[in-house]
């Protein structure tokens, strides 16, 4: 295994890791208006209004 095979595996590496965070991070910002909806939902489904 030589430096560059190193360079590009470590890169790749960052490189994926990030992506995975970003999506993360993504993903956690949208739970609570997924709970909101879910709420309005169950809110609706009862016949009533909660807000």
């Amino acid at each position: 295994m030589d430096w560059d095979t190193v360079t590009l595996l470590v890169l790749a590496a960052f490189g994926l890791a990030g992506l995975i965070l970003t999506m993360a991070a993504e993903l956690l910002a949208k739970i609570p208006a997924v709970i909101e909806a879910w709420r309005r939902v169950r809110a609706t489904w009862r016949g009533g209004d909660d807000g």
